[in-house]
Formats: C-alpha cells, sequence, structure tokens
C-alpha cells in the first residue's frame, strides 16, 4: 500500500536539503511543460470536436478511461535519469440542455518522478488538465501545506510545493519522496488520490494498471527502452 509513501513524504520535507529541492524543481521539469501542455490542447481540442463525431467518442472514451504515458522529463537525460510515469484522467460529465453529446471534466494528472542530476530523492506530483481547475494561484516554488489522501490510508496533512513549469502550462503540487524505490514499492494496481487545499478538493484521481507502470519506471531506470511504445517523445 501507499502508507510508506505518505510516511516517507513527511521525512523527506523536513529534512531534504533546500539545494536539491530547488533543481529538482527547475531541471527536471524543463520538459513536462511540453507533456501537460501537449494533452492540455488535445483535452481541449476533443472539446470542441463536433466535425467528427466518432473520433470525438473514441476520445471522450480514452480520457474518461484513463491512460499512462511514460517519459524522460529532461531533454538532456542520460539513460535511467528523470524517468517519469504520468497518468491522465478526467471524469464524464453529462451533458448540458443544449449540448449534442456528453463531455468530461475535472482532468487531472498525476505523475511519478524519478532521480536525476544531484537530486536522488523521487517527487510525487499531481497537475490539472485545463484551464479550468480548483488550483489555487501561488507564487512559483512557494511551500504550500495540503491534506493528501490515499486509498484507504488516514488523510496526512503535508508541506508540498506549488509549481509553474511555464506561462502556458497547469500548474503542479509536488510532494517529495527520498527514493524511487520507495515510491514504486507503495504501488499498487489501483490506487486513488486526492488533494485538499484550505478545506476545498482540488486534485481527485484514482489510476489503474498501476504494477504496469511501475514495470516501465523499472526499465527506464535500469536505463532501457521503455516497453510501452506510447510514451512521449522529443
Amino acid at each position: 500500500m501507499m502508507k510508506t509513501v505518505i510516511l516517507a513524504t513527511t521525512l523527506m520535507v523536513a529534512t531534504v536539503p533546500c539545494h536539491a529541492k530547488t533543481e529538482a524543481q527547475g531541471e527536471s521539469f524543463d520538459v513536462l511543460g511540453s507533456v501537460m501542455e501537449t494533452n492540455v490542447k488535445e483535452i481541449n481540442a476533443a472539446n470542441i470536436m463536433t466535425s467528427n463525431k466518432e473520433e470525438a467518442i473514441r476520445y471522450r472514451e480514452k480520457v474518461i478511461a484513463g491512460w499512462w504515458e511514460f517519459m524522460q522529463v529532461n531533454s538532456k537525460a542520460k539513460p535511467g535519469e528523470y524517468c517519469a510515469a504520468t497518468f491522465l484522467r478526467a471524469k464524464l460529465a453529462k451533458r448540458a440542455k443544449g449540448e449534442r453529446e456528453d463531455g468530461f471534466s475535472d482532468g487531472m494528472a498525476v505523475t511519478l518522478f524519478g532521480p536525476g542530476g544531484n537530486y536522488r530523492g523521487a517527487l510525487l506530483g499531481f497537475s490539472p488538465l485545463g484551464k479550468d481547475h480548483a488550483f489555487p494561484k501561488l507564487k512559483n516554488r512557494q511551500p504550500v501545506k495540503v491534506t493528501l489522501k490515499q486509498g484507504d490510508v488516514a488523510p496526512v496533512t503535508l508541506n508540498a510545493i506549488y509549481m509553474e513549469v511555464s506561462p502556458t502550462a497547469p500548474p503542479l503540487i509536488v510532494f517529495a519522496v527520498p527514493s524511487i524505490e520507495a515510491l514504486m514499492g507503495g504501488m499498487e494496481d489501483t490506487w486513488r488520490f486526492e488533494v485538499v487545499y484550505e478545506g476545498k478538493s482540488i486534485a481527485d484521481i484514482e489510476w489503474h494498471d498501476g504494477l504496469k507502470a511501475r514495470d516501465e519506471l523499472k526499465q527506464c531506470l535500469a536505463g532501457k527502452s521503455f516497453d510501452d511504445k506510447r510514451h512521449l517523445r522529443f
């Protein structure tokens, strides 16, 4: 279960050197902005696809079902560094009066980041997929206190970091974890996360195929290519 991750996150936020945090928040995300922007554009495009009904239906089904993307989130990453797995998902939104088709809302991404450069820890991050989201507007790299709920584990209030990786990309809330092994060791095949800020839910997402994603991360961390050929390339 992810209970070990909660305990590890608490320890990491309290003890990690500030310079390590800064590097993880900078170099690690030089490509992540493009990742998020790409998926936001896809979702926005899918929202307005009225000329191709079948394609719109297929995409809506995909984003509601959710899927994984695998990548190295640094354009200069060496083999085994900056490995990441992102699960993207949205919720079904029933058509409003006057709309022709059902849509989707509350698009969210949860990402597991491995070590890179001088930063040897790991990160667990959440980001909205779209402009209509509940994330607060804070200063870039500002510490923020949020409550993290995971599966059937008791909620825990933790310090996280608010980030903006580019002017047009959605914001990120990231939690530091001591190691990618600790993060992967707690992965379940199906798992739900919720992030609450000032009493308001700002992120709510459940993944599936978590064990497959863990295996993909292990491949990347070993310096090998991802087995899943759908991962994003830059």
